[in-house]
């Protein structure tokens, strides 16, 4: 009865003649003999549901009715079974309908009284869907980076998955892997609490699970992030946790991404307060740039001593000093908006590398000499003040990381290259050079390593948002001790690009101008009227006033528009401008901070004119030709 109902497979095989297996020189031949003549001759229905066929079948078939296509199996097998007269096997089998199974099973060999082999029997159950299984979950576990863990609370002592321990740079073996101390010495410091708090909260029974992210250092002295979760599955009788179980994910480029995504949600905030504080800051610097060049204008037509002159000239150029620098701190702000304030056009490198050695020169010469090695270099497209402002940046910090009083033994290499048709710019110092701990943070906005007031933490992150804008690279190698090498990488520019509007500069013309002023600020008005004296300024403070005086009198030669400015725009102002009157346009800009402002901007060709401005870039904008062609 037990036979028959046994949920494994039964069966017994009998040799057609019996032979002596322990000692025989034959033994190939005896396992030759076997496969032809060794036969079923009895089995239950779950062995003939295992082999897909009835039992009239199976009785008196023989090894070679199913295994001629794994001979070596099989024998290999055999021979195990009578070596040691009863084993255990995992194997891959064959069924009767050709198809294969994985079986596992205990066999035991059948002697006589002269103790020779008559056949053996066994039991065994199909495992087929059971190893899918497993190979499912291997495949799971591989491809989505879990390792598996087993933690005897009682001896303190851990199991983890081979894999997930070589994966970590460990060695399966070490007995430190097994012990729950050595694992806790793993955990980030900062993370260790938590991770305490959490496994003693569910041990105790105050929580379903232990459920922990921490950070876990690797083999190389690295931080991995594992999401980790554990479940005691047995108790004593008191209720003491005795084992637990529990998986171990590697979240770590998880929250990579996380931490990218807030940091570009925090920067597009930055991004927005700056643009909207610049914006609001570079209208009261118009007037004090403005009036400051009207002022010495003014000075110089005075008779005053050549000691006071000097003196008041000296203090006008302090105070053109500190707005050149609150200027320059807006700017470096709304950098990162990532809006280009310029226009792009053709650049060569080599040209802008030189003038920004030149402004450095004062930052290098204590500490550095200048090494140059120029070699050929393709133009690129892009920003010729922002890419006067990169290297000027790099520069500095490449002087900054030399101490002053070291010129004669430490430099500071400009190099220049073309690859793979890219232009390669490379500036080396024999400074410092950048911690390892540090030198992935370097790029990060307010990250500084330099004392408090001499450093915002925005000089590399606006280098990156530069570079980036532009289509290029920014990459580091530094070695401590020995120097830094920053490489920025940018795209050729396509030579001679057809819609390129180029400006030709003309000399300064005699005849008087007619021009609009249309900004919500009364004073920009009044200032640019006092600024060009002898030209003819109107001055409107809405764009919607300036419309009304267009429609009687649209003898302007240039218009100059705010784009941001209560109930009409700058833009509502342009639409609804004749098209006759559009080129003649020219947008005044103290930062835009809206996704419309930009757009706009970068799908007109007209002229801009970025707040504070000074009587130099009024003049030049009042001089330029423009365009006075109708334009979208």
């Amino acid at each position: 009865m037990l036979f028959e109902h046994s949920v494994d497979g039964v069966f017994f095989m009998a040799l057609d003649e019996p032979f002596a297996w322990a000692g025989a020189a034959n033994q190939d031949a005896l396992l030759d003999y076997a496969f032809e003549h060794l036969r079923i001759t009895s089995v239950n229905q779950a062995m003939c549901d295992q082999m897909v066929a009835p039992r009239e079948r199976l009785i008196g078939s023989a090894p070679c009715d199913r295994w001629r296509d794994n001979v070596p199996v099989w024998r290999a097998k055999m021979r195990d079974l009578y070596d040691h007269g009863r084993v255990y096997h995992s194997v891959r089998a064959p069924r009767s309908d050709g198809t294969w199974m994985d079986v596992e099973g205990q066999y035991v060999c059948l002697y006589d009284d002269q103790g020779r082999i008559t056949g053996h029997f066994g039991t065994q159950r199909d495992v087929t869907e059971k190893r899918k299984a497993v190979d499912r979950l291997e495949l799971a576990l591989v491809g989505g980076q879990i390792g598996i863990w087993d933690f005897d609370l009682v001896a303190e002592k851990m199991y983890f998955d081979p894999r997930w321990i070589t994966r970590l740079g460990y060695a399966p073996d070490s007995e430190d892997i097994a012990s729950a101390e050595w694992w806790s010495t793993r955990v980030h410091p900062s993370d260790l609490a938590e991770s305490q708090r959490s496994f003693l909260e569910h041990v105790m029974g105050n929580a379903p699970l232990y459920h922990v992210e921490q950070r876990v250092r690797d083999a190389s002295g690295g931080w991995l992030w594992l999401l980790t979760s554990g479940k005691v599955t047995s108790r004593d009788a008191q209720g003491r946790p005795l084992r637990m179980v529990g998986a171990s994910v590697d979240i770590t480029e998880r929250k990579l991404l996380q931490e990218q995504l807030f940091l570009a949600e925090r920067m597009a905030s930055i991004g927005t307060l700056a643009a909207g504080v610049g914006h609001e800051i570079n209208n009261p610097l118009t007037y004090i740039v403005l009036n400051l060049t009207l002022l010495e204008r003014e000075m110089r037509a005075l008779d005053l001593p050549a000691a006071t002159l000097a003196r008041i000239t000296n203090m006008i150029e302090q105070a053109r000093y500190g707005t050149d620098r609150v200027s320059g701190i807006v700017r470096d702000l709304q950098a990162l908006t990532r809006v280009p304030e310029e226009r792009m056009a053709r650049v060569e490198l080599i040209p802008v590398l030189e003038h920004c050695l030149e402004i450095a020169d004062h930052q290098i010469r204590r500490r550095a000499h200048v090494v140059r090695h120029f070699g050929s270099v393709p133009a690129v497209r892009g920003s010729e003040g922002r890419l006067a402002q990169l290297f000027l940046n790099l520069l500095v910090n490449a002087a900054q990381a030399i101490p002053v009083g070291s010129a004669d033994t430490n430099t500071v290499k400009v190099s220049t290259s073309t690859q793979g048709g890219r232009a390669v710019v490379a500036i080396t110092d024999t400074g410092a050079g950048i911690p390892a701990e540090v030198l992935g943070r370097i790029f990060d906005p307010f990250y500084t390593t330099k004392p408090v007031g001499e450093g915002t933490g925005l000089g590399l992150a606006i280098c990156r948002s530069i570079v980036t804008a532009m289509a290029g690279e920014i990459e580091v190698d530094s070695i401590p001790g020995e120097g830094t090498t920053f490489r920025v990488t940018l795209p050729a520019a396509v030579a001679d690009v057809a819609n390129d509007r180029a400006i030709t500069r003309t000399s300064p013309r005699s005849e008087r101008k007619r021009v609009l002023v249309v900004d919500d600020e009364a004073m920009v008005g009044e200032l640019v009227a006092r600024a060009l004296a002898d030209h003819e300024v109107i001055a409107e403070t809405s764009g919607r006033a300036a419309l009304d005086r267009l429609r009687t009198d649209a003898s302007f030669d240039v218009i100059l528009c705010d784009v941001m400015m209560p109930a009409m725009s700058g833009m509502d102002f342009y639409t609804e401008l004749e098209p006759c009157l559009r080129g003649r346009v020219v947008f005044l800009s103290g930062g835009v901070f809206t996704e419309r402002a930009r757009t706009f901007l970068d799908s007109l060709p007209n002229r801009r004119l970025a707040k504070p401005f000074d009587l130099d870039a009024l003049i030049a904008v009042l001089l330029s030709p423009g365009d006075h062609d109708a334009l979208p």
